[in-house]
């Protein structure tokens, strides 16, 4: 009997520690969901991929930061169902929602929003002591406009475009925003584009190592831009964030957007909302961009919001729209042309 009772013992403490442990996974990723989160970023010399990093310390529930080649790319892996969550360009979102432009007839029909995030600002690199100086002293040139799933190539098609240079006039190549800041350097490419918040890692590294400019947009070019599509934004680009950057730079801005596939469930995409949010200041200390900010990141958005992001959109006393996709007003260039 006693011998039994030890038995009897030890299989109630086996069952107790096996209970435990599931209360303890459960607790751990309370949302319901079978694993992390899979987040679409970008490449590791970007900011998407360095603010996914954050998120992944921050989110209750684990996210599992995905390396990407950026927007484009972003939307169509949500779209096949490979990723969960992704940040992404506004401009790309919107042309994803209505299956234009790179997604015509093929439009992400799943995607919803979490947050606006941040503006990234369009910013052409080039070697201080070459001899261009405008979009013009582009022509005949070779400038890398970033990885090939990105949403850079199309914008910096655009640009051109704003500007009246023919694309065909362009030598463009299509390098991570580190390879480029490295051929840069080596002399092998002209310029280089990168959309990301200022400052951005990338950007600050080369400066450091090599004299380097920042272009200025031209009043024209840049109202042209933003008259292509209304989430372009005119923004400047203050002296000194960069080593050696003596004055401000004009440019053009765009946000952009944590999103979400609807089919994640409402409990964890809460969860990351609220992360994101209850660890602001955080994020202002972790990251070069500012802050994540409520008014911000709802306003402008292409798409409809997450059930899960509404919620806690609502719970701060801020509604939000979760029905069908709203009408978006997408870029008009939405053909490559000369």
């Amino acid at each position: 009997d006693e011998l039994k009772g030890g038995i009897g013992l030890n299989i109630k403490r086996i069952f107790l520690s096996a209970a435990a442990v599931v209360m303890s996974l459960t607790m751990l990723c309370s949302c319901g969901e079978p694993a992390g989160l899979r987040l679409g970023t970008g490449n590791p010399g970007g900011i998407y991929y360095a603010y996914g990093t954050v998120l992944r310390e921050l989110d209750d529930c684990g996210i599992d930061v995905k390396k990407t080649e950026g927007s484009r790319a972003n939307m169509r892996l949500m779209n096949e169902g490979f990723l969960d969550l992704a940040i992404v360009q506004s401009d790309v979102l919107a042309e994803a929602v209505s299956g234009t432009g790179d997604f015509e007839g093929t439009p992400v029909t799943g995607v919803r929003a979490v947050a606006g995030l941040y503006y990234e600002a369009f910013q052409i690199i080039t070697r201080s002591d070459s001899s261009i100086t405008e979009l013009a002293d582009l022509k005949g040139c070779k400038m890398s406009v970033g990885e090939e799933g990105s949403g850079v190539a199309k914008n910096a098609e655009y640009l051109l475009l704003s500007a009246g240079i023919p694309s065909s006039s362009v030598e463009t190549v299509n390098m991570s925003y580190a390879e480029s800041a490295q051929a840069l350097e080596n002399g092998e490419i002209d310029a280089f584009f990168v959309i990301l918040g200022a400052p951005s890692t990338v950007v600050s590294e080369l400066a450091e190592s090599t004299d380097i400019s920042i272009m200025q947009l031209d009043e024209r070019t840049a109202a042209a831009m933003t008259g292509i599509y209304p989430g372009y934004y005119s923004m400047t680009i203050p002296a000194s964030t960069y080593p050696g950057q003596d004055a401000e730079v004009n440019t053009v801005g765009v946000k952009a957007v944590l999103t979400a596939e609807a089919r994640v469930s409402s409990e964890s995409v809460r969860a990351v909302t609220a992360a994101l949010f209850e660890n602001a200041s955080s994020i202002k200390y972790t990251m070069t961009v500012p802050a994540p900010d409520i008014e911000f990141a709802v306003t402008d958005i292409p798409c409809g919001f997450h059930q899960g992001a509404a919620d806690y959109y609502s719970w701060n006393g801020v509604t939000v729209s979760t029905g069908s996709v709203p009408e978006v007003s997408r870029p008009l260039f939405v053909t490559r042309g000369d």
